[in-house]
């Protein structure tokens, strides 16, 4: 939904989603609830951002394929910064989705979420997978 507020409405929300062509952060770590899951769809070249880098602080991080790290604005800068590493990524949806990684890491906690980068195949994959398993978080 879009909503008129964005800072107030992070604030609020349980689940972020952006798919912007923005070159710039939007989202900002300090506004998000803890436990939110924030899902980067937008940020698909390295000038592309989304997130800001206090966003993956902390983050259980997610990413549909690992192509992400190496062409995603929103992974590229906090990697460069040192705030990432790229070892914080917890599994791509491939290995998620052939059993290779657990799901149960995927499981909504009180930690924050990013996925950034993948395309609109997965998108509708893991849109599928969560309303015909809606206990599972991706």
């Amino acid at each position: 939904m879009a909503v008129p507020d964005l800072e107030a409405a992070v604030g609020h929300a349980d689940i972020v989603s952006c798919a912007t062509l923005a070159m710039t952060p939007l989202i900002h770590g300090r506004r998000l609830r803890s436990g939110s899951h924030l899902d980067l769809i937008g940020s698909f070249t390295p000038s592309m951002r989304e997130a800001a880098d206090d966003c993956f602080v902390d983050a259980a991080l997610y990413v549909d394929t690992e192509e992400a790290l190496r062409k995603s604005g929103d992974l590229l800068e906090p990697i460069k910064r040192g705030v990432l590493d790229p070892a914080d990524v917890r599994c791509t949806l491939t290995t998620l989705a052939r059993g290779e990684a657990s799901g149960s890491g995927a499981l909504r906690t009180s930690e924050p979420s990013s996925s950034p980068l993948g395309t609109a195949l997965e998108d509708l994959a893991v849109a599928i997978e969560v309303f015909e398993r809606p206990h599972v978080a991706v």
